[in-house]
């Protein structure tokens, strides 16, 4: 059965090379932001790596997913689809942060939205 590669990738030195080495491990693709910080950044990478193996991904979302596999060539990608709800914690201290202040909440969760993975869907349908 197929396996992807962790997005991990994005950290190597050399991608071209090491998405081989992967390949010949036995994975069949492979989840890539281009090495950039997002999957729109890093286009020109994955474009080039698209034609070996990859998988796009890193803040794909509903407003750039149609650039991104435009701009691409990828007919796979992944992103969260995810939104923000109010957790379920009884107890509260709102005195106590336990991350640094830019951080989300801790009394917030993150939840795959599906309404989100709806238009995703939609958009990536209407292209592939």
């Amino acid at each position: 059965f197929p396996v992807t590669f962790h997005r991990a990738f994005d950290m190597v030195q050399d991608p071209v090379t090491a998405l081989e080495d992967i390949i010949s491990l036995g994975f069949s693709r492979v989840l890539t932001s281009g090495g950039e910080l997002s999957a729109l950044d890093g286009l020109p990478m994955i474009r080039k790596l698209i034609e070996q193996v990859a998988v796009t991904g890193g803040g794909i979302t509903e407003r750039n997913l149609q650039r991104i596999l435009e701009g691409s060539g990828a007919c796979e990608f992944h992103c969260s689809a995810s939104t923000s709800r109010d957790s379920d914690m009884q107890i509260r201290n709102g005195a106590v942060r336990m991350g640094t202040p830019f951080c989300s909440s801790e009394f917030s969760i993150k939840v795959a939205d599906a309404s989100r993975v709806r238009t995703l869907c939609s958009i990536a349908k209407g292209l592939l």
